[in-house]
C-alpha cells in the first residue's frame, strides 16, 4: 500500500493576502505537505446577488476581499517553484480554468459545490484529456448513483481521476466524517486509472488518519496559520502544529506496513535474554 499524497489546502485561509500566502506555503512545506492547493473563482458572478450576509457584511463584497488577483497567482506560482512543491487550483468556472491551465498545474480540481454542474464537469474534464492532467473531484453530498454516472463519463473519457470522499458540513463533528465509505469507493471504484481519497473538514485528523489507513490515495486538508482568523471554515482548518502531528503519525502508520511478516524480531531475544539479569 502506498503512502498517500498530503495536501495542504489554503482555502481562503491567506485572507487574500500574498504574503500569507507565502508564508503557509512554507509552513505547509515544513509539516510535511507534498500539493499545495488554492482556489479560483469569479466572486461576482459566482455568488447571486440576494443580499446574503457574513458577520452583518455583504457576502458577495466580504468574499471578493479574500479571493487572490491574476498577479497573486502568478507571484505564488513563482514563489512554489522556487520553493520546489508543486500545486494545483480548485476551479469553479470556465473563466478559472482557462487561466490557471496556462500554469500547467499537475492536476485541476472540482470542488464538491460545483460536481453537479454537468456542463461545467465536462469542461473540466475536457481539459484534463486536452493536458494530459489527472482530475481530482469531491463527493460531498453525493450519492451512489451520482458517482456511478460520473465514474463511468470519466472512464469513457480516457482521463485519470482521483474521487475524494467528503462531507460537506464545516466542520465536520467527531463520529460523522463516514470515514467507512472510503472503502467503499475503493472496493467498487478503484482501478488504474481511479484512485480514491479523502477531503477532511473534521476536528482533528482521526478520520484522516482511519482514511489513510483504509487505503485512500490522498488526503487533503484545509491548512491556515491560525484559527483565530474571522472568516468562514476556519474551523475546519489544521493549525501547523496538528497538520506536522497528522503527517508525522501517517508516516509512522506506513513504517509499519513495510515490517516483515516474520512471527518475532530477533532483536527481541536479545531483550529477553537481557532481562533475565535485570
Amino acid at each position: 500500500m502506498d503512502k498517500p499524497i498530503i495536501v495542504a489546502e489554503l482555502s481562503i485561509n491567506h485572507l487574500g493576502m500574498v504574503n500569507i500566502a507565502k508564508k503557509m506555503i512554507d509552513s505547509a512545506i515544513e509539516c510535511g505537505a507534498n500539493l499545495i492547493k488554492l482556489k479560483c473563482k469569479n466572486v461576482k458572478k459566482y455568488y447571486k446577488s440576494d443580499g446574503k450576509k457574513w458577520r452583518n457584511f455583504n457576502f458577495k463584497e466580504y468574499r471578493q476581499s479574500l479571493e487572490l488577483s491574476k498577479e497573486d497567482f502568478k507571484e505564488l506560482a513563482s514563489y512554489c517553484d522556487s520553493k520546489g512543491i508543486d500545486w494545483f487550483c480548485t476551479v469553479h468556472d470556465s473563466e478559472g480554468l482557462e487561466f490557471i491551465r496556462s500554469f500547467k498545474p499537475p492536476f485541476y480540481k472540482v470542488a464538491s459545490m460545483d460536481a453537479g454542474k454537468s456542463g461545467f464537469v465536462d469542461e473540466v474534464i475536457k481539459s484534463c484529456r486536452n493536458d494530459d492532467k489527472p482530475l481530482i473531484i469531491s463527493l460531498g453530498g453525493k450519492d451512489d448513483e451520482f458517482t456511478d454516472a460520473l465514474v463511468a463519463k470519466i472512464e469513457s473519457s480516457g482521463i485519470k481521476a482521483f474521487l475524494l470522499h467528503t462531507v460537506s458540513i464545516y466542520p465536520t463533528p467527531a463520529g460523522k466524517s463516514n470515514i467507512n465509505y472510503v472503502m467503499k469507493l475503493i472496493k467498487k471504484y478503484s482501478s488504474e486509472n481511479i484512485k480514491i481519497g479523502y477531503s477532511g473538514h473534521e476536528v482533528g485528523f482521526s478520520a484522516s488518519l482511519m482514511a489513510a489507513v483504509y487505503g485512500a490515495q490522498m488526503i487533503e486538508r484545509h491548512f491556515s496559520l491560525s484559527r483565530d482568523f474571522n472568516i468562514h471554515h476556519i474551523d475546519a482548518a489544521l493549525v501547523p502544529s496538528e497538520f506536522r502531528q497528522m503527517t508525522n503519525m501517517i508516516d509512522e502508520v506506513f513504517l509499519e506496513t513495510t515490517t516483515s511478516s516474520e512471527s518475532f524480531n530477533p532483536e527481541e531475544l536479545k531483550f529477553l535474554v537481557d532481562r533475565v539479569y535485570t
